[in-house]
């Protein structure tokens, strides 16, 4: 099972910091919307490499910042401790959170 992966790396006055956006490979470009809500899997932040979920989440234990799309990226996120299951939100039926490290 294979999901998107995009890293930026920013600097704040010398410190790196890795923020990053994943999603399910088949949410890439998708819109999903619940009344005023909008949750939109765009590419210019989670279009990255396609990589397998394994390694998806070695870069999000590594990261500041992950903002993560998808039932499988989820789940898997979970299962690794690193999401705690009430710290997930659904938008029309699609699972997201985040992770904010500082």
């Amino acid at each position: 099972m294979r999901v998107y992966v995009k890293v930026i790396e920013v600097d704040e006055g010398g410190v790196v910091r890795r923020i990053t956006g994943m999603c399910d490979e088949e949410l890439l470009g998708k819109a999903f919307r619940d009344g005023d809500l909008v949750l939109e899997v765009n590419e210019e932040f989670f279009g990255g490499s396609v990589v397998e979920l394994d390694e998806a989440l070695a870069i999000a234990e590594s990261s500041e910042s992950v903002m993560a799309v998808g039932e499988r990226i989820i789940s898997k996120l979970i299962h690794a401790k690193l999401v705690h299951p009430l710290a997930v939100n659904r938008i029309a039926g699609i699972p997201y959170s985040f992770i904010l490290r500082y």
